[in-house]
Parts: structure tokens; sequence; C-alpha cells
């Protein structure tokens, strides 16, 4: 790989691993709190399954079809990342590295606009 590939996987390998933890910090935070890996290091073998469950865990939460689907959506745009990241590292594009950064970005709007969610009606 490239100079700037390898820059591009280094900043997806991050940015995936932060929309991680706010995944984690969301799911504690859910009605019935769903707990994850979460080590300094989880490797995907074991974050893609937890992501999986809590998608399905997700469904049964007390909370509206807006959030449910909050969750939802961050979940599998995080998981398509994940994906996305793996087939770069087997063969480098750039729209698949753009892909997994879109997903991102549209998980971590999820996740966090559901945390906010969680936040306010904590308080209640």
């Amino acid at each position: 790989m490239s100079d700037y590939e390898d820059g591009m996987m280094d900043a997806l390998a991050h940015s995936i691993s932060l929309v991680y933890s706010i995944l984690i910090e969301v799911c504690g935070m859910l009605p019935v709190p769903i707990s994850l890996p979460a080590d300094s290091h989880v490797p995907a073998s074991d974050a893609v399954p937890a992501i999986q469950r809590a998608v399905d865990l997700g469904r049964d939460q007390p909370m509206g079809e807006t959030q449910e689907l909050q969750l939802y959506t961050g979940c599998i745009h995080l998981l398509a990342a994940i994906d996305l990241y793996a087939l770069c590292a087997v063969r480098y594009a750039d729209t698949r590295a753009e892909g997994a950064g879109v997903n991102l970005l549209m998980a971590e709007e999820a996740l966090k606009s559901l945390s906010l969610w969680l936040l306010i009606n904590q308080a209640d």
C-alpha cells in the first residue's frame, strides 16, 4: 500500500474504534443495558458478533421506535464500515474507503442522537 492508503486505513481504523466506543457507551445507557467487549483493542472477530447482538437486543428495549431505529442504524452502519475496511485491507480502493467513512459518519450521528435522547430521558 502507498503512504496515502496506509494513512487512510489508519484513519478508518481509528474512526471505527471511536464509533465502537460510542456504541459501548450508548448500550450501557439503554433502559436495559447491553454490555459489549470493551478492552483497549477489541478484534473484529469479537466486535462484530457483539454489534449484531446489540441489534437483536435493541428490538426488545423499552423505548420508542425512533430510538430503536437510531440504535439499529448506528449498528448496521458500523458493521458496513467494518466490512468495507476489511475489503480495503485485502484490496484498497478509494470508493471502499470513502464508503466506510460515510458509514461511520452515519453511525456516529445516529448513536449520538440516541445518546442525547437517553441522557434527557434518564433525568425524568
